[in-house]
């Protein structure tokens, strides 16, 4: 006996989408997800990096498929899937460092609270991991950021002395304060070690 009926394996995504739209039959989304499992799985060995969590990745994007694909009106299954994924991939790149910043914070007051007693000491300690980290930026967001917080000058006058429009300010500001926050954060990761 067939697990699958043979008529079902020779229709389209489309066909197999709307009808699991229309009668939720299990079998039918079944064979639709099996001929696109490699790429998803793909999608998220390229995004997680290591083959137990893509698998757990691949069977959960299935899991979510039960429900989305009842709600949402598919025109290219393969594409659509393809986002779905990356999305959910993503998604859970953002748990895992919101998990670890939540931990380094924790470690970070932990520390503070047990092994700097004195706030002075600590401040001082702080800034010189601070400076550090500037330092390390890419020469021009290190000059936008120095401008902006230590000179208080704004987007319009930074870019003004630096012959570029605001919008670069702006783009350099930001990835600037991103890659301070993750140096900050990998030092006080590194101090609780």
């Amino acid at each position: 006996m067939a697990l699958f009926s043979r008529s079902k394996y020779t229709l389209s995504d489309q066909a197999l989408a709307d009808s699991y739209r229309k009668n939720g039959n299990m079998e039918t989304l079944g064979i639709l997800y099996d001929r696109y499992m490699d790429l998803v799985f793909g999608v998220c060995m390229k995004y997680l990096k290591h083959p137990q969590d893509s698998e757990d990745a691949t069977i959960a994007i299935f899991e979510q498929l039960v429900d989305k694909l009842r709600v949402h009106e598919v025109d290219n299954f393969r594409s659509w899937l393809y986002v779905l994924s990356k999305n959910h991939c993503l998604q859970q790149l953002r748990k895992a460092q919101k998990t670890l910043t939540n931990d380094s914070e924790l470690a970070f007051m932990q520390s503070q609270r047990d092994e700097h007693p004195d706030d002075e000491y600590f401040r001082q300690h702080m800034e010189n991991g601070l400076r550090d980290c500037i330092d390390q930026l890419p020469s021009l967001q290190k000059q936008t950021v120095e401008l902006f917080y230590f000179e208080s000058m704004s987007y319009v006058e930074i870019a003004e002395q630096m012959k570029v429009n605001t919008e670069k300010v702006r783009s350099y500001i930001q990835n600037g304060r991103r890659n301070l926050k993750n140096c900050m954060v990998k030092k006080m990761s590194n101090s609780g070690e």
